[in-house]
Formats: C-alpha cells, sequence, structure tokens
C-alpha cells in the first residue's frame, strides 16, 4: 500500500467543492435541505478518503463507515450554479468511532452555509457488526485528530435542539 500524502491538517480539511446543481433547487428557488445533506455526505467521503478508506480498502478489507447520527444547521440560502465548499474538523475519535463537524462555505464569498456534525461508526462488513479501525486507518485518524485538538471547537459543536423560552 502506498503512504498516503495527508492534506494541511494544522487547519480544516477540505472535503468537498461543487457548484449548486439545479436538481439541488427546491420550489423555493434555493438549495432543497435534504440536498445539503447530499453534499455533506459527499464531504464525508473525503474525509474517508484522507483516511484511506476509498472504495478499494473497503472492498480489500471488507470494512466501510456507518453513520450513527447527524445535526445540520442552515445558516444562509444559497442558489444555483453558486460554488460551494466543504470542510471538516475531526472534534473526538476512539477506536470505532469519529466525530466530525463539518462546515459548508460559499466558495466566493466565504460566508458559512450551513454546518453538519456527525458521528461514524467503523464497520466489519462480513460479520455486519461494529469494529475497531485496522492499524493503518487508526494512525492516519490519529494523526488528524492530535492535529485538530489545537483547533479551537466549532462554536455550535454539540448543541441540541431545543426551542428557547423566555425566562
Amino acid at each position: 500500500m502506498s503512504a498516503t500524502v495527508l492534506p494541511k491538517i494544522e487547519h480544516t480539511i477540505s472535503l468537498f467543492e461543487s457548484p449548486v446543481l439545479s436538481e439541488w433547487i427546491d420550489y423555493n428557488g434555493h438549495m432543497n435541505d435534504a440536498c445539503y445533506v447530499i453534499a455533506f455526505s459527499q464531504a464525508v467521503d473525503g474525509f474517508m478518503d484522507c483516511i484511506d478508506l476509498n472504495e478499494s480498502f473497503r472492498a480489500e478489507h471488507d470494512v466501510s463507515i456507518y453513520t450513527l447520527q447527524s445535526m445540520v444547521t442552515y445558516l444562509q440560502e444559497v442558489s444555483e450554479g453558486e460554488n460551494i465548499v466543504i470542510k471538516g474538523q475531526l472534534l473526538e475519535s476512539d477506536a470505532k468511532k469519529l466525530r466530525l463537524f463539518m462546515t459548508m462555505y460559499h466558495a466566493n464569498t466565504h460566508d458559512e452555509l450551513a454546518t453538519m456534525e456527525t458521528l461514524l461508526l467503523h464497520m466489519d462488513m462480513k460479520n455486519h457488526k461494529a469494529s475497531p479501525f485496522l492499524p493503518h486507518t487508526r494512525s492516519l485518524v490519529e494523526n488528524i485528530q492530535t492535529a485538530h485538538n489545537k483547533l479551537e471547537l466549532p462554536k455550535n459543536s454539540g448543541q441540541a435542539i431545543q426551542l428557547r423560552r423566555p425566562k
């Protein structure tokens, strides 16, 4: 297996870039809420590539990643054809799980458009059970985690859904 060239990890990692596709536009004339999740899902795949859990590795070792939980926060509308970029920060990890925080930005204005925090689980696909990361993957995760531990936590990480009631 060839050595992986990691992106600069002293900062968040660029995981996905795309123009907003016409099929992502809803009846309100902007990106549909479900399509933000599609873009974030593509960014999770980008993170999997960063830790060498690409298609060939998954097939060779019969492993994958499942999503356990996600929380999306919609901040601004985005329209068809506008370019987006999603960057990720690894907030926590252990032998089997990853807690990844992603921010979608407008590629030109750099405005924050949305965030998604997600909990991911490493799976043994032969047995359909959670399993520890293989040593190669674990090493890459630890490298990213060490660097991202130095970053400030995103302001809305770990937030729950709630109505704010006057006191």
